[in-house]
């Protein structure tokens, strides 16, 4: 078998899941290197990127306004061009591969981030009727991929989703708002435990601030979020 194998992948060599560039299997280095990676410096508290010197410490003015329940959050990337054609691969395609190098940009987020200093990976979990439809969780798989990276423990189920709730595509701030509102759940006690928050992407933080208010319920003592990528939407 690993010999019939062997001589399809030279047939057929492995492609790149974004581009299908051959004999790059996940992601190209193309790709990858076309990834719009978040530089400092950013807002402390949503990660969003800000103009000024690298070293700037600065929290932006929507978050100096609004209750977040998480303590920060972070992102490897803007949601654009191919770091946003590899994240719609992992989550419509269902190139399940891809988890694995967008797990680790978010891995490397995390290590060179001295606040992020964590107990526990958490990831945000999909309603069990999206999971049958859609056969995968991908913020499950990111977060296991970066427990791995990291060596902290896993806590797939430390979180439920108690409703299903419509795509947050096309929804405003206000309307994000209101669609997850109560939709989460903490199932599991955890022990004034400092939580990683794994998501895909994060926009207007809707979904990560009830995630964080479930788990703050739930006994963590803070949250901090972790995403692949950041929608940068006008605010």
């Amino acid at each position: 078998m690993a010999l019939l194998r062997g001589f399809v992948d030279v047939l057929f060599p492995p492609a790149c899941q974004v581009c299908q560039t051959r004999g790059d299997f996940p992601l190209c280095a193309g790709c990858r290197a076309g990834f719009p990676l978040i530089r400092p410096p950013v807002c402390q508290k949503c990660g969003r990127p800000l103009r000024g010197p690298p070293d700037l410490t600065f929290t932006c003015i929507p978050c100096r306004h609004r209750r977040t329940h998480f303590a920060y959050a972070r992102a490897a990337g803007v949601y654009d061009g191919p770091l946003r054609e590899a994240i719609h691969a992992l989550k419509f395609g269902g190139r399940q591969a891809l988890a694995e190098p967008l797990g680790r940009l978010i891995a490397e987020v995390v290590a060179t981030d001295p606040r992020m200093r964590v107990d526990l990976v958490v990831p945000v979990p999909l309603h069990p009727a999206r999971l049958r439809e859609r056969g995968f969780n991908q913020a499950e798989l990111l977060a296991a991929e970066v427990a791995g990276y990291l060596s902290i423990p896993l806590r797939p189920t430390a979180l439920r989703r108690v409703r299903v709730t419509p795509a947050q595509t096309g929804l405003g701030r206000e309307d994000r708002r209101a669609n997850v509102r109560g939709a989460f759940g903490s199932r599991e006690p955890l022990e004034a435990s400092t939580i990683l928050l794994v998501d895909d992407v994060m926009s207007t933080g809707s979904t990560g601030i009830e995630c964080a208010r479930a788990l703050r319920h739930g006994g963590a003592r803070q949250v901090v979020v972790a995403t692949v990528a950041l929608a940068v939407l006008d605010r």
